[in-house]
């Protein structure tokens, strides 16, 4: 299989995961006869925000062991809901995180995207899979009532 993020799709699929993991939301795979898989948790975001945030020079690591990562939940959830609810806030929490490298609205947005585009592949294939089986059953219901 190709790249999924060359497809028409693949573009599109990244942008809404990256929004749906920084809303607090997991990045899934579907499977053809079966519940959705996690790609990517909101957990691995924060854990990955913890550690950009200890690579700034100008925001001290925390000196702390918190797996429940409070901090960068809040700053998720700020940058999520946007300046016009949280204002000051918004700002703040922007100015931590840093600029985008990549040209994305924050860098929490690229934090983001470097955790979900490893997976894009899989998502396709994933996808693919769910489709050939849904064409399957579909084939197999048209020759069952062809035979009718």
């Amino acid at each position: 299989m190709s790249n999924f993020l060359e497809t028409p799709e693949g573009p599109n699929w990244l942008h809404d995961s990256i929004n749906k993991l920084i809303c607090g939301e997991n990045v899934t795979a579907p499977r053809p006869f079966g519940k959705e898989v996690s790609l990517v948790t909101p957990q691995s975001l924060y854990e990955a925000l913890a550690e950009h945030l200890g690579a700034q020079e100008h925001i001290a690591p925390l000196l702390t062991d918190n797996r429940e990562y409070p901090l960068e939940r809040m700053i998720c959830e700020v940058i999520a809901d946007g300046r016009g609810i949280h204002r000051k806030a918004h700002d703040l929490a922007c100015e931590a995180v840093g600029p985008s490298k990549a040209g994305h609205p924050t860098a929490l947005h690229d934090v983001a995207e470097a955790l979900i585009r490893p997976w894009a592949n899989e998502y396709g294939r994933a996808l693919a899979e769910e489709v050939a089986a849904d064409l399957a059953i579909d084939r197999y219901e048209q020759a069952k009532a062809d035979a009718a």
